[in-house]
């Protein structure tokens, strides 16, 4: 399998660190990174992540990244995901709706 890169970069920060550290313990051969809202476009740039886990998708995501979860943005009960171009949202997404996506192939 080819090492995924996995961007989290949602808001709280203790929610971002959490997800990376249950993302990294159960799937190892991903690698995860961690950025604030404020680099996020930065880090897309320079890692080219395979998904990006983010609170505010932004014009840079949609157009560099084919796999992105837009969670909770400005604390709405719902969240969007987009797998390979297709949305939906998704009401009450609990962390084993985003582990599903590092256990599928992207």
């Amino acid at each position: 399998m080819d090492v995924r890169r996995i961007l989290v970069a949602n808001e709280l920060t203790s929610y971002r660190q959490t997800i990376a550290i249950v993302i990294r313990e159960l799937y190892p051969e991903v690698e995860v990174f961690e950025a604030d809202s404020g680099t996020l476009d930065w880090e897309v740039d320079r890692l080219a992540p395979d998904l990006v886990i983010c609170s505010r998708v932004t014009a840079a995501v949609r157009e560099r990244v084919a796999n992105w979860v837009e969670l909770y943005p400005n604390c709405a009960p719902f969240s969007t995901f987009c797998i390979r171009g297709e949305s939906c949202a998704m009401r009450d997404v609990q962390l084993s709706d985003l582990l599903s996506l590092c256990a599928s192939p992207l």
